[in-house]
């Protein structure tokens, strides 16, 4: 049986018990409009969204007067911002109230796809601090990739694997973000599906599962370290009665200060987001630290004989050159920082990697074909030719057709939009090759 034409009534009973005073503004809420927020891209700046209303808890996110059409927007393409739920975007408060802004981390998100939460870390960590962005299911990590290489980062492995995959990696990482698989209740004002998955039995699925999720992230979390939990739901069996759970696991909650952002909700161990008392949709938030003396993981020394410095080929591409090393995997070139290489050997002989560092390119025969990755990432040369189309001209090369453009300059170039990079083309007498990736390309048509 279900009221309100929609939702099934043991959730609007639930709600009622939650909210007793807010019930009907929360419902009427349910059945408005969802906001649109972005977060911006610090390091592809643009000034598109500068009058826009800012988020208070983010300092590069912005609320949108209406939604666009982001598919037919270059720039958004070119990773100059990111499409993220307001509430959500609360992850950077939770970090700077937990003092890791400046040090290097390594950090963990165990459950990351679509990677909403890894490009807002990847924006918040040192340059000199890791991230290791995991989701095993492989259709979405093939998303979670794409809005990696978007960002343009290199201190970054990508991973698909199960949670007790990462066993071995008993106290490696100082941070672990665990935004865990849930009932989904915040979701439904702006994801209708969600309303029809929506059960009791899902419900207490979902809370046995996220607590095998943190049982096996907590073993590799430092002494000292720090959780970070979060799900998109209301209910207290997912939230704040897993964080009581959490205290056999050697973590104790660590209080999140709220008293600058009214309408957030502080329950007994987090922070609740509801819609109908911010500009955003449900989401919860906690902070755990682990006990303990501050222990390192150890591990065998890495052999470093295979590493290489940058080719000439690379060196062109890539500014600071000295800083990487160049690996190759399967005919694929990866350019590596160099401080990361000790970490790459040690998670590469336990976990299965699908991306890290920066994907460079390939050989044919003598010539080096510069990576899709390689044109997005914030680390490359400034002085490599592009070509600048305008907003037309960049949809049809985003659409892996054909712009007409005009340019002297023979071989392989960036297309760019408003200075952003938007991919390679290679430019011949008379003609010129798109090498935008085509399963990446638009299909929608205006």
């Amino acid at each position: 049986m279900t009221i309100n034409n929609q939702y099934p009534e043991a959730f609007t009973e639930r709600i009622k018990a939650l909210l007793p005073d807010d019930y009907d503004v929360f419902m009427q809420t349910l059945d408005g409009v969802s906001p649109t927020s972005i977060r911006i891209n610090e390091l592809k700046p643009t000034g598109k969204f500068a009058t826009e209303e800012s988020i208070t808890w983010c300092a590069t996110g912005k609320y949108l007067n209406e939604r666009p059409s982001f598919t037919f927007d270059p720039l958004f393409h070119a990773g100059a911002y990111y499409v993220q739920e307001a509430s959500s975007m609360f992850l950077e408060e939770v970090w700077k109230q937990l003092g890791l802004g400046t040090q290097p981390v390594k950090v963990l998100d165990l459950c990351a796809a679509p990677g909403g939460k890894s490009t807002h870390l990847l924006s918040l960590m040192s340059k000199d601090s890791l991230l290791v962005t995991n989701e095993v299911i492989p259709n979405r990590n093939k998303t979670l990739q794409q809005n990696i290489i978007k960002w343009g980062y290199a201190n970054c492995i990508i991973t698909q694997n199960k949670p007790e995959d990462f066993a071995g990696l008993q106290n490696y990482f100082d941070v672990i973000l665990i935004d865990a698989p849930c009932s989904g209740e915040g979701l439904f004002r702006k994801d209708r599906d969600a309303i029809e998955e929506w059960s009791e039995k899902n419900v207490e699925m979902c809370s046995l599962r996220q607590k095998d999720i943190v049982k096996h992230a907590a073993a590799c979390l430092k002494p000292g370290g720090h959780l970070i939990y979060s799900t998109c739901t209301y209910e207290p069996v997912e939230n704040d009665e897993n964080i009581a759970w959490m205290q056999q696991l050697g973590l104790h909650s660590i209080a999140i200060d709220i008293s600058a952002y009214p309408g957030i909700t502080k329950t007994i161990y987090g922070c609740q987001f509801y819609p109908h008392r911010i500009k955003g949709e449900g989401f919860y938030i906690a902070a755990l630290k682990k006990e303990g003396p501050s222990t390192n993981y150890t591990a065998p020394p890495v052999n470093h004989k295979k590493v290489q410095a940058l080719s000439p080929a690379l060196q062109s591409y890539i500014q600071h050159p000295e800083t990487f090393v160049e690996l190759t995997k399967n005919d694929f070139i990866f350019a590596m920082p160099l401080w990361m290489m000790n970490d790459f050997a040690i998670l590469e002989k336990r976990l299965y990697i699908r991306n890290a560092g920066i994907l460079a390119g390939s050989i044919k025969g003598k010539d080096f074909l510069p990576a899709h990755d390689l044109a997005l990432n914030n680390n490359i040369r400034k002085d490599v030719p592009s070509v600048e189309l305008n907003e037309e001209e960049a949809i049809t090369y985003l659409r892996c057709e054909t712009p007409k453009v005009k340019s002297e300059h023979l071989g392989w170039c960036l297309a760019t939009y408003q200075g952003l990079n938007l991919g390679w083309m290679k430019l011949m007498p008379g003609r010129l090759n798109n090498y935008f990736p085509k399963d990446w390309r638009i299909l929608k048509r205006a």
